[in-house]
């Protein structure tokens, strides 16, 4: 039952309802001066569909006309009706209706003028009437109703008020009527789209639109959306069925609609994935795998920050989507993959005994074990630095010498019982005395260097010896570049 701006309204189907009406009949006949005489009228009425009503009734009253002469006719109808409710505006309820019935009337002349009489001295006539009219409801509550009604009823005689005419008689009659409902249709108390009758069948309270307070009305439920009206979570995934279909979208029917292994309760309240997507990051991985399986964070395409999705590291690299560098030997997984080609499984590559990491960070190739431990040096063998070189006339080293000399200290502290002498020589360019001091300033300069790197100062030792030991001709200036050098002798 709908109660509201709307009036009350209700599918009236199967109901039956009762009423009594009174009112005035006024003859319509070739007689003039028609008097209104009271009528009176009580009928039942079934619905057999909601806009549509069959009505039987009874009638009594009188119609009265005066002329030269006076009639009176006591009337009987007794008709069935077929109604008609378009529509309802409100708490008003207009209808239309025809119909057929039998018309008993007694005329009487006062005139006295010769009729045919029955046994009891009476005019006793009888005759078939089709009413055709209109009418309104007014609903006091769902239950009850006051009518106005109105009929033409056409008649299938001409003597009802006089023997003479020959014209077909009628009447109207306007009533006022007091209707009710014996028994309601398909009642809807609560208007949620269910009748009551079904309410009761199904469990649920016909007096309120949604039972289990899910956001879903009891009807949404039964007939849009398969879900039980009796459990506010069907699914049992930790969503009201309200939430799943108007907030998020989801199957109210599933507890995990996208199948990627984790509940849409899950996905929301816990994980705040999406509960529509199976990746919610596209990493590769479902938010399922993620969170079961890898511990991986669904909401982040690249858990570790190593520069690989977690999809990747699990699915093609085989890494540990969880630490940036799998194998611990100095590099990223993504920089062992992507820039030196090292395997991101392996601390060692090459297999020559030093870490990847450490071969980067020395400059050896991480990819040749041949350069991973230092080259044989015998005591007593001198060996020169290519590539150490110095500002011109100073003892600063040039940048490009850090390379070779931090190779050199990392095979030095890799072979701690070595010495080592750094011997300093330079060109003929020059005074001698100004040589023989840059030679050794420059040979200290480099053991200073390989001393910050964490050799131990007391296993090196350094002496300049100017231009007095050339190994090429001075004369030339690729020879002098040749005798600029420094030299390191194996003296342990």
């Amino acid at each position: 039952m709908l109660v509201g701006a709307a009036g009350y309204s209700q599918d009236r189907t199967n109901a039956v309802g009762v009423g009594v009406g009174f009112g005035g009949a006024l003859a319509r006949t070739e007689v003039s001066n028609p008097v209104i005489q009271p009528y009176g009228r009580a009928f039942m009425r079934y619905y057999p569909m909601s806009g549509l009503a069959m009505e039987a009734g009874v009638g009594l009253g009188a119609l009265e006309a005066e002329s030269g002469r006076f009639f009176s006719s006591q009337i009987i109808p007794l008709d069935v009706r077929l109604m008609v409710y378009p529509f309802q505006i409100q708490h008003f309820l207009p209808y239309a209706f025809g119909g057929v019935g039998f018309l008993d009337f007694n005329p009487v002349d006062k005139n006295d003028h010769a009729l045919p009489r029955n046994a009891n001295g009476e005019y006793s006539r009888n005759t078939t009437y089709f009413p055709l009219g209109v009418g309104a409801q007014y609903f006091v509550n769902e239950y009850s109703a006051l009518e106005l009604s109105g009929a033409y009823n056409y008649t299938g005689t001409a003597n009802m008020t006089d023997v003479t005419s020959q014209k077909k008689d009628a009447y109207v009659t306007v009533t006022l009527n007091f209707f009710s409902f014996v028994k309601l249709g398909n009642v809807d108390s609560d208007g949620d789209g269910l009748t009551d009758d079904e309410e009761r069948e199904l469990g649920t309270d016909p007096y309120n639109p949604d039972t289990d307070g899910d956001g879903l009305t009891d009807a949404e439920e039964v007939h849009v959306y398969n879900t039980n009206p009796l459990k506010k979570d069907t699914d049992g995934d930790g969503l009201s069925d309200g939430d799943e279909v108007l907030k998020y979208h989801t199957d109210p029917l599933k507890a995990d609609t996208d199948g990627d292994g984790l509940s849409d309760g899950d996905e929301v309240l816990v994980y705040h994935t999406d509960p529509l997507k199976v990746d919610t990051d596209g990493d590769g991985l479902t938010d399922g795998e993620e969170v079961l399986i890898y511990h991986t964070d669904p909401l982040k395409v690249d858990t570790d920050g190593d520069g690989l999705s977690d999809g990747e590291e699990v699915l093609k690299y085989h890494t540990d989507p969880l630490k940036k560098d799998t194998d611990g030997d100095g590099l990223s997984d993504y920089d062992e993959i992507f820039k030196y080609h090292t395997n991101p499984l392996n601390a060692d590559t090459d297999g020559g005994g030093v870490p990847d990491g450490e071969e980067v960070r020395r400059g050896t190739d991480p990819l040749n074990p041949n350069d991973d431990k230092p080259k044989s040096f015998k005591v007593g063998e001198t060996l020169i630095l290519e590539g150490v070189n110095f500002e011109g006339g100073k003892a600063t080293l040039l940048p490009e010498s850090n390379l070779i000399l931090d190779k050199i200290a990392t095979s030095l502290i890799a072979s701690p019982t070595v010495e080592i002498a750094i011997y300093g020589h330079t060109d003929n360019n020059g005074s001698p005395r100004a040589n023989l001091q840059l030679s050794q300033d420059r040979a200290d300069a480099v053991k200073a260097y390989l001393v910050s790197k964490g050799v131990v100062e007391s296993r090196l030792t350094t002496r300049g010896f100017g231009y007095t030991m050339p190994i090429a001709d001075n004369s030339t200036p690729q020879g002098q570049a040749r005798n600029r050098r420094v030299e390191f002798k194996r003296t342990k």
